[in-house]
């Protein structure tokens, strides 16, 4: 696309000024040898570990002067040095001796022995490579099976999909099935464009992942942010000071005053994590909802922290506004209530620590290094058409005419951010909901949480990944710092059950999933659009969808049938058993919401398993 060419010319221009960080900031090592480490333990001082795959990787050495000699092992093989020569500088290529993640580099030997800083070593990060799957060690059997249940579910109905899969710094696959709009306000739409693998989704909740979470945890890798630091300390007194009293229909009220100094005691912690207090969120963009109550449409002036509908700069000031007017509903730290009010309030502080707003932020430190050219909070207003984007409601944020207030949309929504919040009252750039992209840029973005870095440009430091990926609390080991982990097996529904505790992602509730597993040095991105489907009846204020029924729309089945490609060996015989129980599934749940009508969705769901199954 045209646009994306204009983008890149900008990349570059911006990339080359942002390349003048210090060195030491661009390489995950910058080491001088001999005893890198100065620590107490000899055998640590000359022996470093670095992050590589196989088939990549190269090493740029400085030798002093002085320097006559040194012996070289990577991974226990001793390498040549012949054309490393003092006084200057030289690049080994080092990609004949790289394994897939940890990978030794040892330095001894060095002559004449008392010579300080000897050697200089600098390792980049590895970069990702396009290589076939035949060459991956995931089975193509699983990746067919993948595809054929998201073709028989688009054949019967679903929307669209599309699927990037990195293994050990390879992207080994990247497709895309079904139509940008299958249905509109005026019901299915049939001349609607193909989605390609340039296609940009809806990101919903996993924004919340790429867009406040790595805000934050770029500002906690260059030290200007501690995740324990108090919110009042960053936002101001008023966070705390201006809580609204609200009586809550149905639940405990709580002081006033200790609400606010729970509030006053806060940190960015609490809030990455889901245990500030907050509710799951508020519908500040809806001025005919009694907030008390908890009533729709209960008529103008029942919502005492409306902040507007129009999306301006004035909107989203409110907006912050009405966050620190925002009473809590439990006392911090006694439960875990995932709260999209929790990323918006990241967004906003890293917008104060930044002087930026996040997508202008976002863009300075990711998108622009990283040259990448699908993604985008508000779509429209980038560059981008409404034919780049899936997309999403076919009825706006009505619920099929269910609700109104000021402002709403009620046609299809396309290149437009789905969640009414983010568009209504942050202007669709917020850190719960907003972002616009394609797979194969999210995978890139992805990948840093293996790495930390890419090239020679560092993002995150070990120590800052480590933190955000590890459990929390505790019964919460499923949350780590805004991600999800798949613990003892507590994510099963978005991660499966085949990959290690350790995994982690988020998903989002247009459709769309991340999923990282470190053991495997996989990163795996599948997006739907699985909204843009009518709404069940009856069932329109509880934004149920009727493409939620088909399986294409249950991201975990993704990773779960790549991970089983991935633990040895497939049969015909097990795969065909595996879709049969997934089709008696859909069949159980066709049967007990519609049992006298096969043209139901649902049945739709079963009929396409069954379609696969059969195919086996």
């Amino acid at each position: 696309m045209k646009n994306i060419f204009c983008l890149l010319l900008a990349f570059f221009s911006a990339t080359f000024a942002l390349y003048s960080q210090s060195e030491i900031d661009s390489f995950q090592v910058d080491a001088f040898f001999p005893n890198w480490m100065n620590s107490s333990n000899y055998s640590a001082n000359n022996i470093l570990p670095f992050y590589f795959y196989h088939e990549q990787g190269y090493v740029i050495f400085d030798l002093a002067d002085e320097c006559e000699s040194f012996s070289l092992f990577i991974n226990n093989q001793k390498v040549k040095t012949n054309e490393i020569k003092p006084g200057r500088s030289r690049i080994l290529n080092i990609s004949s001796y790289t394994r897939d993640g940890i990978n030794t580099f040892q330095i001894s030997n060095i002559k004449p022995a008392e010579l300080k800083n000897a050697v200089r070593v600098r390792i980049p990060y590895p970069i990702i490579k396009k290589e076939s799957l035949k060459k991956s060690k995931i089975s193509a059997d699983s990746i067919d099976l993948i595809e054929k249940i998201i073709q028989a579910d688009v054949k019967h109905g679903f929307t669209s999909a599309q699927l990037a899969v990195i293994k050990d710094g390879c992207m080994v696959y990247n497709n895309a099935w079904g139509k940008i709009c299958s249905f509109d306000e005026n019901g299915k739409v049939t001349d609607s464009l193909p989605v390609s693998t340039e296609t940009m989704y809806d990101l919903a909740s996993v924004t919340k992942i790429f867009g406040a979470n790595y805000g934050i945890q770029m500002l906690a890798s260059e030290g200007k942010l501690n995740p324990d630091e108090k919110i009042v300390n960053i936002l101001g007194e008023g966070f705390a000071d201006d809580t609204l009293e609200i009586k809550f229909k149905n639940k405990e009220r709580i002081p006033l005053e200790k609400i606010k100094d729970w509030k006053r005691k806060l940190t960015v912690r609490d809030v990455l994590t889901h245990t500030a207090g907050f509710a799951s969120g508020y519908p500040y963009f809806n001025d005919n909802y009694d907030l008390a109550s908890g009533a729709f449409n209960a008529g103008r002036g029942k919502n005492p922290l409306y902040s507007g509908f129009d999306g301006s700069a004035g909107t989203r000031e409110e907006t912050l506004r009405q966050i620190f007017r925002t009473p809590l509903t439990y006392e911090p730290h006694t439960k875990l209530v995932y709260s999209d009010v929790d990323f918006m309030i990241l967004c906003f502080i890293v917008e104060k620590i930044t002087s930026q707003r996040l997508d202008d932020y976002l863009r300075e430190k990711f998108w622009i290094p990283l040259l990448l050219g699908h993604i985008s909070y508000n779509p429209l207003e980038n560059g981008f058409t409404k034919d780049d984007c899936a997309a999403t409601s076919p009825d706006g944020n009505s619920c099929a005419g269910k609700l109104s207030f000021t402002g709403m949309r009620d046609s299809c929504i396309q290149a437009q951010v789905h969640d009414a919040t983010a568009f209504h009252s942050m202007g669709g750039i917020s850190g719960h909901a907003g972002l616009f992209s394609n797979a194969a840029d999210l995978a890139k973005l992805a990948f840093l949480m293996l790495t930390g870095g890419y090239g020679e440009r560092k993002f995150f430091t070990r120590n800052v990944i480590d933190y955000f990926v590890s459990a929390q609390t505790l019964p919460y080991a499923d949350y780590g710092a805004g991600w999800w982990r798949q613990g003892e097996c507590q994510t099963t529904k978005h991660f499966g059950t085949l990959c290690s505790s350790n995994a982690f992602g988020h998903q989002g509730f247009s459709g769309t999933l991340v999923f990282v597993e470190p053991e495997e040095n996989l990163v795996i991105i599948y997006l739907t659009n699985k909204i843009n489907s009518p709404m069940v009846k009856g069932r329109e204020l509880d934004n149920q969808f009727e493409g939620n029924a088909f399986q294409s729309s249950l991201v975990g089945f993704v990773p779960q049938i790549i991970m089983m490609g991935l633990k040895g060996k497939t049969s015909r015989t097990m795969w065909k058993d595996f879709i049969g129980d997934m089709a008696a599934g859909a069949r159980s749940n066709a049967q007990k919401a519609s049992p006298d009508s096969k043209d139901d969705f649902r049945w739709q769901a079963y009929y396409s398993l069954k379609e696969v199954y059969d195919s086996l």
